[in-house]
């Protein structure tokens, strides 16, 4: 899909939230917030891990520690400083798993969204951890899933239908830990005045549609009901996976003041009063 550079934009409101769900007894999900006010950046992610016993959680916690630890230091631009991080991330999970036998096959998803308030906007993820834009009314995933099914589906052997109920919808094609290198996609994301931007595990977007996550997004004011909201819908459907969500709403453009509208007015009439400019 086209992705256009970001428009400077206001400081959104966020909110995030991550719940065990009603099936799994442990919550391997977890999410972060890394502001830079020098750059004038924000960092959002979502993980979710995978692995028996303990392994899934530790995955997805040492995911947030190691980007909020990497992703301020040097000075590259902001594309390359977010995928040295999570290249980093992926380092330090698979060498955790190496030297302690308890952890082996410990991965886990991470998307990822860096605000740039007066730049250029980025996406980063890998596993099937979603990033939605929702704007003017309408719901748009800015992240294709890196899973068995969803590869399916881009290939017409399945239908979106058919992939919810599928018994190949947890194989996940990329984890970050699981082995030494990691490919992540990294792409610009376009932010306007307005915009909402949606992270979330499979817990959430594999229970309910978009276009429910985009009626309870849009529902509520306030980002933090936003949040309970989503993740009692993912619930009330089943519940059977952790399910976490950030949610970033920036504000509308400012009203134009009035005295500068004025100006705007009697600064056209002028103009349309002036005589044309004959060619010297």
């Amino acid at each position: 899909m086209t992705r256009r550079a970001s428009s400077p934009i206001g400081d959104p409101a966020i909110a995030g939230a991550t719940h065990v769900g009603v099936v799994r007894r442990v919550n391997q999900d977890a999410f972060g917030r890394f502001d830079d006010p020098g750059r004038g950046e924000i960092l959002l992610a979502v993980a979710d891990g995978l692995g028996g016993h303990r392994g899934g959680e530790v995955a997805s916690r040492m995911a947030i520690d190691s980007l909020c630890d990497v992703f301020g230091s040097g000075a590259e631009p902001a594309a390359v400083r977010l995928t040295r991080a999570i290249e980093e991330a992926n380092r330090r999970i698979h060498e955790e798993a190496r030297v302690d036998y308890t952890l082996e096959g410990m991965g886990t998803t991470l998307v990822c969204l860096l605000v740039a308030r007066d730049g250029e906007s980025h996406v980063a993820h890998v596993g099937d951890s979603r990033l939605y834009r929702l704007r003017e009314g309408r719901v748009e995933a800015l992240t294709e899933d890196h899973s068995l099914v969803a590869t399916l589906v881009r290939e017409g052997v399945l239908r979106p239908e058919e992939a919810r109920t599928d018994p190949r919808r947890n194989q996940i094609l990329r984890a970050l830990g699981v082995r030494k290198e990691v490919e992540i996609d990294v792409a610009p994301v376009e932010t306007l005045p307005g915009d909402a931007f949606l992270l979330c595990s499979d817990g959430l977007h594999g229970l309910i549609e978009d276009f429910e996550i985009r009626n309870v997004a849009l529902e509520y004011a306030e980002v933090e009901i936003a949040v309970e909201r989503l993740i009692e819908a993912a619930n009330r459907a089943g519940g059977t996976d952790n399910v976490t969500c950030m949610l970033a709403r920036f504000p509308e453009a400012p009203p134009v003041p009035p005295w500068r509208a004025n100006a705007q007015r009697m600064l056209a009439s002028l103009r349309s009063w002036l005589p044309a400019r004959r060619p010297s």
